[in-house]
């Protein structure tokens, strides 16, 4: 009796990786790359970084589209319409706070030596100026937030302009009310032009609320 060895079982062919798993990785090295140079300093130019990464997921849907439907490519160019249609709505003015740290900040500056420009990149940014000596003058103060909830409480005897902007979600101030995409507020109170101490608020939010309280 006779033993043929035994032919080894054919090894599985390797799929490629997805289209839409290489160009979703291509983007996120990108927007990275963009992020770390954008905050060492180096101007990004922004306004073509997005319009080119939509294009280049629109050719790959339409080349992948030969062999099926490209879900994971349209769920990206999506995503990144949205992106650019809150950029677009802000005028490009729209700078998500990259950092500042993550969590809940309380700041409470009773002088203008104090004021500093508040971030945070994602949580509750809360800046106390109840207590604030605003001089003569125009004084300005600047906050943002990239997610979450900007709250500004203001001082009493204080003419207060809101110049407020959110890419997504709420801006509320002197008892008026923006909500939903692209949002701009810039309201001020009614003797501002001629009051002898004056405060401008410049308030941004990438994603969520932005609360300006009192006086």
């Amino acid at each position: 009796m006779t033993t043929e060895p035994l032919e080894p079982a054919p090894q599985p062919a390797r799929r490629a990786p997805a289209a839409a798993t290489v160009l979703a990785g291509a983007l996120l090295v990108l927007v990275g790359v963009g992020w770390l140079l954008d905050a060492n300093g180096v101007e990004v130019p922004w306004r073509a970084v997005l319009p080119a990464a939509l294009v280049g997921v629109g050719l790959a849907t339409m080349a992948g589209s030969l062999r099926g439907r490209q879900h994971g490519l349209m769920i990206l160019g999506l995503v990144l319409t949205v992106a650019l249609a809150v950029a677009v709505a802000t005028d490009w003015d729209l700078e998500l706070a990259v950092a500042g740290g993550v969590g809940e900040r309380v700041h409470e500056p009773t002088t203008t030596a104090d004021l500093r420009d508040y971030r945070l990149a994602v949580g509750t940014l809360t800046v106390d100026l109840e207590r604030l000596q605003v001089p003569q003058g125009t004084t300005v103060v600047h906050a943002r937030v990239g997610i979450g909830q900007l709250v500004v409480k203001a001082p009493a005897g204080v003419a207060v302009r809101v110049d407020g902007r959110s890419g997504v979600g709420q801006v509320h101030g002197l008892d008026r009310e923006q909500n939903g995409l692209g949002n701009r507020l810039d309201v001020r109170s009614q003797d501002f032009d001629s009051a002898a101490r004056r405060l401008i608020l410049e308030l941004r939010a990438g994603v969520g609320e932005i609360r300006v309280e009192g006086p």
